[in-house]
Formats: structure tokens, sequence, C-alpha cells
């Protein structure tokens, strides 16, 4: 692929390596090569890759926000927008081709986790599989909040349609916020989430505001605790809707299909 600017990105570079399909006169010509038996990671591949953009043309002009962060537009983006919350080990791009299924005309900001345990990608501390630091949630929370209101302000997000996916980690990083930030997040799918505070806000929290989507395992070895996620976003006032498939904690093409059907008319 050459990008507008005139460098070439190779996605094999084994030899004879550039000249292998194409002639020097030709290279570039195509907008990506996908080697055999990659055809169907093509999309997911293209999604991930940086856009680039001639002098003149119009750009995203990233700014100095409290996370790291990496905009996607489609060519015939709608004015919607996904914030999207990576799972453990994960990074900003981790969620861009689940989300461009499920909203191929939405613009994409994948968000990086600040936590790192062991070198890998986190959105707070955990103790063990089970206890995380309650007070790390709550300092991310807080920085999260400040990246969503820099992040609408610097990029013209429409916050009234805008959705929030979060996987795993990034799920319970996600549902956590919207409580202790509640009215922030009013469109949200959680991704095998689960409950990881210990003290709900007091006098809990308002999210009558809120529509949310939580996505169960059937056989997620993590899924425990879901079910006490579900009942305090009742008890808080979400709308709630709560889906299972038949898979575990990774995600399958249900997830795609049930949450994309579930976001068409919200955002």
């Amino acid at each position: 692929m050459r990008e507008p600017a005139g460098t070439l990105f190779e996605f094999a570079t084994d030899a004879p390596g550039f000249t292998i399909d194409e002639p020097v006169e030709e290279l570039g010509g195509k907008f990506l090569f996908v080697p055999p038996g990659n055809e169907e990671k093509a999309d997911a591949i293209r999604v991930r890759m940086p856009q680039f953009a001639l002098p003149g043309e119009e750009r995203v002009i990233y700014r100095d926000l409290p996370f790291i962060h990496r905009i996607h537009q489609p060519e015939d983006a709608d004015g919607s927008t996904l914030v999207l919350l990576h799972g453990t080990g994960g990074n900003e791009n981790d969620l861009m081709p689940f989300a461009r299924k499920v909203a191929p005309r939405a613009t994409l900001l994948g968000v990086r986790g600040r936590s790192t345990e062991e070198g890998i990608q986190r959105w707070f501390r955990r103790f063990d599989l089970k206890r995380f630091d309650q007070a790390d949630i709550r300092f991310e929370a807080e920085a999260f909040q400040a990246f969503v209101e820099g992040a609408v302000a610097a990029y013209g997000i429409d916050p009234g349609r805008t959705a929030f996916i979060g996987n795993s980690n990034g799920a319970n990083l996600l549902a956590a916020f919207m409580r202790l930030h509640p009215h922030v997040v009013r469109t949200a799918i959680l991704l095998r989430g689960q409950e990881v505070l210990e003290e709900q806000p007091e006098g809990g929290a308002d999210l009558s505001d809120a529509s949310v989507l939580l996505m169960k395992g059937a056989s997620d070895p993590f899924g425990d605790e879901a079910g006490t996620l579900e009942k305090v976003l009742r008890e808080d006032g979400a709308a709630l809707a709560v889906s299972t498939v038949a898979a575990g904690h990774a995600l399958i093409d249900e997830d795609i299909r049930i949450a994309s059907d579930w976001l068409r008319d919200k955002i």
C-alpha cells in the first residue's frame, strides 16, 4: 500500500519483497495487498492501519489528552462516534475491527488504558483476579472524565450521538465510571463485564438517562460477577438489556450482530 504522501507499506517483506506480486513501476498501486490465506483478515487489518491525508486535505489533528488514543474515520461518516475501551493486554486498536462491523459509518475513538501489570496494559490495578485497587479505579475514572470532556471539545464529538464500548477490563472501568460520574455516558455496550466497585457511590448513582447492553458469555470463567453488575445497573435506573451468547470470555460474531441490532436506533 502506498499512502497519499508516497510512503510505501508492505504487510510481508520476505524475499523477493516488494516485487513479489507487482512490477516496480506499479508498486503502491493497490491500497492493501494481503498475502494468500489472510483474505478474511483484510478488513480488520485495514481499520487498524493509520490514516493519511495529503497537504491541504482534512485530517485529524491529535490533541494532548490524558489517555493515548487513535481515531479512525470512515469515508461516509454519519456523525456518530464509538469510544472503545480494550480488554486486558490490549491497546487502542483492539476493538476497531469489532466496532467497524457494529457501526460501519461511525467514527471510532480507540483509547489505551494507562495501568500496566508486568508490561500488560490495563485500566486500573488489581491485587488478584477478584480484588481490585479501589483508589486506582476512582483515580482513572476521574482522568477518563477529563479525557471525554477534552475529546468532545477537541474533535467536535456530538455527545448525543456517542456510544461507549468496553471489553473485559475496559467494560469494568466503563461500568464503574458510569456510576462514579453519571450523565457522561448515555449509551454503553459492556462486553464480558463484571462488578469491580466494593462500595457503591453514596446515595447510589442516577443512570436514568443511560441505555446499557450487557453481553455475557455462557461459559465465561469470569462471569460470576456479571450478575452483580446487572443488579446494580438496574437498581441505579439504567435502561438495561442483557444478552448471553454461546461463548466464553472471548468475543464471537454473535456479539457483533446483537450489539449492532441494539445500537442501531440509539445513536
